[in-house]
């Protein structure tokens, strides 16, 4: 059971910690942890809403599908930094890290220096997710699910679920599939000071073309991201609030619509995939899938 608890583990490993994200954002108050948070908050939307097809053809019959997913998520440049407002009145341009930025500012106030945390310095973020899907007379469901697992002194759990419509089975003669897709994963991180929140919704529509094993797909999709933490304040120097103070706030991640093309060669019952994606942070993501 041990082994298999690891092989979840791995399967959800990102490019940073778990602990990593309670240890910093319990550091800001309100104001300043959501311009600190909110790539944190669209990396959880550009990862979670990834890899939901790779062809919009669905069984007509039966379909059992097991996929390991994995990307690459590249954090742009004006996602790194953001202006600092510590105190009312601040006039300054000073510009901090976010969690994904490198060095946090050092701000001189009335009461000494305020500091900033610094980010993990990380332009690109690898991660990786486990679904399974079930598909019959043209529907396709998906599954992402583990249960409250603890790791370290941080406990994290994850549902997700997919469904998918293959509508062009109603017009004879079309040259390729195309389907409609909703997504909806819903992830939350009990750190010994923060309990962060995340969901994660999104909505397609995509089309594929079949070439012998060769398949090409492509899509538009809409979604959006929403983080709820709550959190006990331990930073310093910050006026008006001060550590053990309990702080709850809502962040809005900056993803919105997203463009993906990508191809799929299929051997045998192995299916293996790769496509890139264009939005607020762009991805690329890859699989490894087993069809029967």
């Amino acid at each position: 059971m041990n082994k298999l608890l690891m092989f979840v583990l791995f399967l959800v490993f990102t490019g940073f910690s778990y602990a990593q994200i309670g240890d910093k954002l319990t550091q800001l108050p309100p104001s300043e942890v959501q311009k600190y948070a909110t790539p944190l908050a669209t990396w959880s939307g550009t990862y979670f809403n990834s890899g939901g097809y790779y062809s919009a053809s669905v069984s007509k019959t039966f379909g059992f599908k097991l996929s390991l997913v994995g990307m690459m998520i590249f954090i742009p440049d004006d996602q790194m930094t953001f202006d600092v407002h510590p105190y009312d009145g601040y006039t300054g341009s000073e510009k901090s890290a976010t969690f994904f930025g490198e060095k946090g500012a050092a701000v001189m106030s009335n009461g000494g220096f305020i500091i900033y945390p610094p980010g993990l310095n990380m332009s690109s973020v690898y991660a990786g997710i486990p679904q399974i899907g079930l598909s019959f007379f043209g529907i396709e469901g998906i599954l992402r699910y583990f249960p409250k697992l603890k790791i370290s002194d941080v406990e994290v759990d994850l549902l997700g679920w997919g469904l998918k419509y293959n509508f062009s089975q109603l017009i004879p003669g079309l040259p390729l599939d195309i389907a409609v897709q909703i997504l909806s994963n819903n992830f939350e991180l009990i750190h010994p000071n923060a309990d962060i929140k995340t969901a994660n919704f999104a909505f397609n529509v995509h089309a594929s073309k079949e070439f012998g094993n060769l398949i090409v797909y492509g899509g538009l999709q809409y979604e959006t991201t929403k983080m709820d933490m709550d959190y006990t304040f331990d930073g310093l120097g910050f006026p008006g609030i001060t550590p053990d103070d309990r702080v709850s706030i809502s962040i809005d991640g900056e993803n919105s619509m997203r463009l993906t093309f990508g191809a799929a060669v299929k051997i045998a019952v192995l299916v293996l995939n790769v496509d890139y994606n264009i939005g607020s942070q762009n991805a690329l993501v890859g699989g490894i899938n087993f069809e029967f």
